[in-house]
């Protein structure tokens, strides 16, 4: 289940005792709950949006036009498209309330781990990860004589990077880099100097053919994805791990999902929950029972649906950053937990509950899921049409259109098209009209 602020208040009046700053505890929580700075520094002092609202009023009284908890989520949505930008009074007076420098409160690149002379003090802030650049993979496998362990984490490294630029820039950003440095993995893999190395080294290297396969999902090229994630499955059971297997197998789910097969794809999550059983990660198992209750979703089955989603939220709530496996990183924060139980409930016809989910998500994506949040903005559109809120379902996909574009998304440009078909009743009207023209004439 989502965190509440409350949740959040208990756990900075933990790190506060142990000393840490407001400011310390907004950039841990943007790393590891995903969160934007403004959301992350209100947070982090345990109030909610009307919390914050009503602080301001007190603060700031205008009985003309006060503040209200929509227009802090306008601020924390922004830059999104549904956002509004802050003005810098209203930083400033957003920096006052949480006790912050106002240029802290604007999500940017954060390029200091790079100051060697900073490295001592800023320690405990950063990744461990981040003490060196990735080296690994960029010498090719013909400089790589023998395969440590320092290797292998550069290795690791390389891939979360793109990882990370994968939701920011979209799969053909990084696509054929992730088929070069998988196949530098499999070449040295009899290079390794300990056996807990090699074992570690075929970990990593299923963990780029599962990315290399979402990246082939994104770029609809499913039988190409289906290839690179039984790979994965294949070198994690030879690493003898039965989560990254079981997470390998939900991933070719989604092929069949995908194209709108139930049926396959319920048969091969099946088989992926009996690996993961009660000692895979909470995110594994959450992750599997959401991916089970889309599945019932398109079989017309809503209430194993159901059953399935609920029970996602109630093991969703052992998930923490620490226990979820890296490549889950887009599983691990309450947004992306929203953000997927927004979608099920689409896919099962719950339309209501599935707007409250996907503005939850809306509001705490981070700005640099540019892709996910133009799903989240497709699966909001396709509720709207459920509910036959025709005009918000075109402004949603409108600004999803967009944001499909700058990241290339195939996968999202395609599900846009399927939309178009759902809104064949409505075109004598102008806006259905306009977003016609803007997905498939621009």
């Amino acid at each position: 289940m989502p965190r509440t602020a409350r949740s959040y208040q208990q756990e900075a009046e933990e790190l506060r005792a142990q000393g840490y700053t407001y400011r310390q505890i907004a950039a841990q929580w943007r790393e590891r709950y995903r969160l934007n700075s403004r959301v992350a520094f209100r947070l982090a002092h345990g109030m909610t949006q009307a919390e914050a609202a009503q602080r301001w009023n007190e603060l700031w009284p205008d009985e003309d036009a006060p503040k209200t908890a929509k227009q802090i989520s306008y601020w924390e949505i922004w830059p999104g498209p549904a956002g509004r930008t802050p003005s810098l009074d209203t930083l400033n007076k957003l920096a006052y309330l949480y006790r912050c420098n106002a240029g802290e409160l604007l999500d940017g690149e954060d390029y200091s781990h790079l100051d060697t002379a900073g490295h001592g003090g800023a320690a405990a802030d950063r990744e461990p990860s981040q003490a060196r650049p990735p080296t690994a993979g960029l010498t090719g496998a013909a400089g790589l004589t023998k395969v440590t362990e320092a290797v292998i984490e550069d290795f690791e490294v390389l891939t979360d990077t793109y990882r990370h630029l994968d939701y920011r820039e979209g799969s053909h950003r990084v696509s054929s880099e992730v088929t070069t440095h998988l196949r530098t993995m499999l070449e040295v893999s009899n290079r390794t100097t300990t056996s807990a190395a090699h074992r570690r080294l075929l970990r990593a290297a299923g963990d780029a053919a599962q990315l290399a396969g979402w990246l082939a999902i994104d770029a609809q090229k499913y039988n190409q994805a289906e290839g690179y994630c039984r790979l994965a499955a294949s070198l994690a059971e030879k690493s003898n791990d039965r989560a990254l297997r079981a997470y390998s197998l939900g991933v070719i789910s989604y092929t069949h999902l995908h194209a709108g097969d139930g049926k396959a794809a319920l048969s091969v999550l099946d088989t992926a929950q009996g690996l993961a059983g009660h000692g895979a990660p909470a995110a594994v198992r959450s992750w599997l029972c959401e991916a089970l209750g889309e599945a019932y979703g398109f079989l017309g089955q809503p209430r194993p649906g159901l059953a399935s989603l609920a029970q996602a939220e109630r093991v969703f709530d052992g998930v923490s950053t620490e226990s979820a496996p890296a490549w889950l990183g887009f599983y691990n924060a309450d947004c992306h937990a929203a953000r997927l139980k927004g979608r099920c409930l689409t896919r099962l016809r719950e339309p209501r509950e599935a707007t409250r989910a996907l503005y939850e998500a809306l509001t705490l994506l981070p700005p640099t899921f540019v892709r996910e949040r133009s799903g989240t903005l497709i699966d909001l559109a396709v509720a709207y049409v459920q509910m036959g809120q025709i005009e918000q379902a075109c402004d949603a996909a409108s600004q999803a259109d967009t944001l499909a574009r700058r990241t290339g998304s195939e996968r999202n440009r395609r599900r846009l098209r399927e939309l178009l078909v759902g809104l064949m009743p409505w075109t004598d009207i102008d806006y259905v009209q306009r977003l016609y023209r803007q997905v498939l004439l621009n």
